[in-house]
């Protein structure tokens, strides 16, 4: 990440205004505020504002106990115990002591909630706690059936016991959270540096500081207001006009920069991540997706340092599997040496998609038992450059793509639904953990598995993470994910950002695993 402009003392005050998914996706709106039932990266970047994490993950991938609500864990000798011990400094905003109650609270609805939390089954939370303890008020004890990789539960299970305020919301139902999830009453009692101001729907959320917020970094603007737009298009011509003074420039109009006189341009990323292809594999009209050397000829199939030219104008990372290149912390050595040397070969793709039956028909699609290769794709709004670039790739080697642009919403709640067998394949991306496995998105029947992409190997492999300590496992567990494609993996690009030239702070602003922080941003007047 780059910022060239730089005042020497901060200032209080003023208000932003920007997008959500700034610095991390194309805009959308946000459309609920409980983070125990939401799932959206969008609904996240609000709920992070209002509830500090029980572990802050830094941009080396460790716990910074600075910003965290817990101060130390404590592992055992067999690792199957782990003692969280908690700061006395942090406070919800209405006076009360965040402490380990809060954090008991946030597992027992987990347990009450089942799959319908958004991170079940993730980081081994709760299938790998045997018992969850209130030692006292500023100490957990977690236990778990058996040895576990200490890294892994930390960073991914751990992770998502954030606290929550027990004290107000122990006496709501399921039911009753449900209907309350844009209540701004209900979210009054937060402990992170921002709360909800107002929400209107379809138009934008505005949040202020928490002016009882206990952690070291206060925020120094009066407001930040997320403006709900729909297209990266429109994100320029906001920024443009001043309507918004951060947000993504859409690459495709990285050449038109020069447009925008009052800001200035930086990188972050790639995201922590990757970008993807994805199928339905319990649609029958797609069945060939079930077949391992079709994927695999669609990987070789794409160039994607065409990709990386075209899209980014050169700002970005090839990207085979499921962790991320940047930084390099957890590739195996097979994985950096396949990002090295790329893996773009039309005539491979050619010679196994032979292999797998398919001949070329007479209108260059290929065809099996009187089947096309063919699959609609379902497309965010303003993402049309990567898909049409896919679909020429893809098209060279016999595939054919047919192109169908949805909002994110409609796309999203399509392939979690898990009676609906209609769609079949979608241009997306997904926010891996700070120990990036994929969480149970292609676990056999998991819960975020929308794809119903099912490997007893896989899942095998996926369940030695959890218990070997280190990084070997991850290694061979990637490697496989490689070599069978379960999504076709696109390479990962750097976003570009603009902000006005009175924001400060936002090198600190961004996370390397998508989170953004407003609470480090300044803006300077005069």
């Amino acid at each position: 990440m780059s910022c060239s402009v730089f005042a020497a003392t901060p200032q209080y005050g003023g208000t932003l205004t920007t997008v959500p998914g700034v610095g991390l996706a194309p805009p959308s709106a946000m459309n609920g505020f409980n983070p125990l039932l939401t799932s959206s990266a969008y609904d996240s970047e609000a709920e992070g504002l209002m509830y500090q994490p029980l572990l802050w993950i830094n941009r080396q991938f460790k716990i910074d106990y600075g910003l965290s609500v817990a101060r130390a864990i404590v592992v055992g000798p067999e690792h199957r115990t782990f003692t969280i011990r908690l700061s006395k400094g942090w406070k919800w905003s209405d006076g009360v002591p965040v402490t380990a109650a809060d954090v008991a609270y946030t597992y027992h609805m987990i347990l009450r909630l089942g799959p319908k939390f958004p991170g079940y089954a993730s980081g081994g939370i709760p299938g790998e706690v045997a018992a969850l303890t209130v030692v006292n008020p500023y100490e957990i004890r977690v236990v778990t059936k058996r040895p576990v990789n200490p890294t892994w539960f930390e960073l991914s299970g751990l992770n998502q016991l954030v606290p929550y305020p027990a004290q107000v919301w122990n006496k709501y139902s399921v039911n009753q959270m449900v209907e309350q999830m844009t209540n701004l009453n209900f979210f009054q009692v937060v402990d992170g540096p921002f709360r909800l101001e107002s929400f209107h729907p379809g138009r934008y959320v505005s949040m202020v500081p928490n002016r009882r917020f206990s952690g070291p970094d206060k925020p120094y603007i009066h407001r930040v207001i997320f403006r709900f737009i729909h297209s990266p298009a429109s994100v320029f011509f906001a920024l443009k006009s001043g309507t918004i003074q951060l947000g993504n420039l859409p690459a495709p109009l990285y050449p038109a920069r020069h447009q925008l006189k009052g800001d200035r341009l930086f990188t972050t990323g790639p995201p922590w991540g990757f970008n993807y292809l994805g199928f339905d594999f319990d649609n029958p009209h797609i069945a060939f997706v079930r077949d391992p050397l079709v994927r695999q000829a669609m990987m070789h199939a794409i160039n994607q340092d065409l990709f990386i030219r075209i899209l980014g104008y050169g700002h970005g990372v090839r990207a085979f599997g499921l962790v991320p290149g940047v930084p390099p912390t957890f590739l195996s050595p097979e994985a950096k040496s396949l990002l090295s040397q790329g893996a773009y070969d039309p005539a491979l793709a050619d010679e196994l998609l032979g292999r797998a039956g398919w001949r070329m028909g007479p209108h260059g699609i290929r065809i099996k038992d009187g089947h096309r290769l063919a699959f609609t794709l379902y497309l965010p709004p303003g993402t049309i450059r990567g898909p049409t670039l896919l679909a020429e790739m893809l098209a060279k080697v016999g595939i054919e793509v047919r192109m169908r642009e949805k909002p994110f919403n409609e796309i999203f709640a399509q392939i979690s639904d898990p009676s609906n067998r209609h769609w079949q394949a979608v241009y997306l991306a997904w926010s891996q953990s700070a120990y990036p496995t994929g969480g149970s998105i292609f676990k056999c029947g998991g819960t975020q598995n929308n794809y119903h992409y099912c490997s007893k190997k896989m899942d095998a492999l996926s369940d030695k993470i959890r218990i070997q300590p280190g990084l070997q496992a991850l290694y061979r567990f990637q490697n496989y994910f490689t070599e069978q494609q379960p999504v076709i993996v696109l390479p990962n690009m750097k976003i570009f950002v603009e902000a006005a030239l009175q924001l400060h702070g936002l090198s600190r602003a961004f996370s390397p695993l998508g989170g953004f922080n407003p609470q480090f941003i300044w803006i300077s007047r005069g």
